[in-house]
C-alpha cells in the first residue's frame, strides 16, 4: 500500500520521536511510505529550529519513497501527449539538458542537505518564498471572498468553466472564439505554460531561473510548439486527453476546492500537496477543511484517486503512529 502523510502528521511523528515505530509499521504493514518534495519544503518553513530538524529526519528515512516534483511530472504529461497528437513539435532524441541534474536535486540533493544542516536552506526558503506566498495568499483571498459573495458552488468541480468575453484581446485568446466557454483547467494551463514557454523566469529552489521550459526543452522543440499561438491553444482547449494528464487537471480543481474553504497561508501549499494524490493509495491528514476539498476533487476526477482519510491525532490522545495504524487498517 503506498501512503503519503500530510505534514500534520510528520510532525507528530517528529516532535515525539516516532520515527523508528513508523518505520516498523511501514514493514510489518509493507507500506510504501512516500515522500513529496513539497512536503519538506513546508517543513523547512518551521522557524524552531529544534522542532525542525526532528521532523526533517523522520521524513529522510533510507526506507521512505522520494517522489518527483509535480512540475516534473507535469511536464512528462506533456510531453506524453505531444507526442501524440503533436508529434512535430516531439524531438527524437532527447538533448542533453537540466531534468537530470533537477531530479537528481528534488530527489536526493535537497534531502541529504536538509538532513545534515537544514538552516541554510530553511533561511533560503524564506528568502525565495516569502514575497511570492504573499502575493499568492492574496489572490487566493480575494478569489474566495469573490466566491462566497456570490454563493458559488459548484455540484461537479469538473464542469465548472470559463467564457472567452467580447473584451478580451485577440492577443490572449489566440484562437479562442469569443462567447464560448471551455474547462477552466484547460484554460488555466494553457495560460500558465504560455507565460512559461514564452520567457518568464524566476528564482526557484534548484538554482537561478529554473522553469518549465528547462522540462520541456530536451524533449520538445519549443520554438515550434510556440510558433502558432492558436494550435498551442487547440492543444490545451479541445485536443488534449484529461485522463492523461491528471495532474495538470488536479492543480486547477484542487485549487478551486480549496477556495470553498476558509483561505489561509497555507492554501497555496495544500495545492501544491494534491498535485502527488496519484502517486499513493491513501492519503492521511489531520486538517479536515483539506481532506474534505480533496474528497470533493475525487468526486469528478477522470481518474481514480486514493482514500483520502482524516485522522485527529491530538483528539486520540495516543500516539501518532498507533493513530496511524488504525487509519490504514
Amino acid at each position: 500500500m503506498r501512503v503519503i502523510l500530510d505534514n500534520n502528521l510528520w510532525s507528530y511523528v517528529g516532535i515525539e520521536g516516532s520515527k523508528a515505530e513508523l518505520e516498523s509499521l511501514a514493514q510489518s504493514r509493507r507500506l510504501s511510505v512516500r515522500t513529496p518534495p513539497a512536503t519538506l519544503l513546508e517543513v523547512l518553513r518551521t522557524k524552531d529550529a529544534q522542532k525542525r530538524n526532528r521532523i526533517i529526519d523522520a521524513m529522510t528515512s533510507r526506507h521512505w519513497v522520494r517522489l518527483r516534483t509535480e512540475a516534473d511530472v507535469e511536464c512528462e504529461e506533456i510531453v506524453a501527449e505531444a507526442r501524440r497528437i503533436r508529434p512535430h513539435w516531439a524531438r527524437q532524441l532527447p538533448q542533453p539538458g537540466r531534468p537530470a541534474d533537477l531530479r537528481e536535486f528534488w530527489t536526493r540533493r535537497i534531502w541529504r542537505q536538509a538532513a545534515q544542516d537544514s538552516a541554510p536552506l530553511a533561511a533560503r526558503q524564506r528568502r525565495l518564498m516569502d514575497v511570492v506566498e504573499d502575493h499568492v495568499f492574496g489572490v487566493l483571498k480575494s478569489n474566495s471572498l469573490a466566491m462566497r459573495e456570490t454563493d458559488w458552488r459548484a455540484e461537479d468541480l469538473a464542469k465548472v468553466t470559463y467564457m472567452a468575453t467580447e473584451e478580451a484581446p485577440d492577443s490572449y485568446l489566440a484562437g479562442w472564439q469569443r462567447g464560448t466557454y471551455a474547462p477552466g483547467w484547460r484554460v488555466e494551463a494553457r495560460d500558465v505554460f504560455r507565460e512559461a514557454l514564452n520567457g518568464h523566469r524566476s528564482m526557484t529552489w534548484a538554482g537561478s531561473g529554473a522553469t518549465y521550459r528547462d522540462w520541456l526543452e530536451p524533449y520538445l522543440y519549443l520554438d515550434r510548439v510556440l510558433r502558432d499561438p492558436e494550435d498551442f491553444t487547440r492543444f490545451w482547449l479541445t485536443d488534449v486527453n484529461e485522463v492523461r494528464m491528471p495532474r495538470n487537471w488536479l492543480r486547477w480543481v484542487s485549487g478551486v476546492a480549496l477556495l470553498e474553504h476558509k483561505v489561509t497561508r497555507s492554501t497555496g501549499r495544500d495545492n501544491q500537496l494534491a498535485c502527488y494524490l496519484p502517486d499513493c493509495d491513501v492519503f492521511l491528514s489531520e486538517d479536515r477543511r483539506f481532506v474534505r476539498a480533496l474528497q470533493r476533487v475525487k468526486e469528478t476526477a477522470p481518474i481514480s484517486l486514493p482514500e483520502i482519510r482524516w485522522v485527529d491525532v491530538e483528539a486520540s490522545g495516543g500516539r501518532s503512529v498507533d493513530v496511524i495504524a488504525a487509519a490504514l487498517a
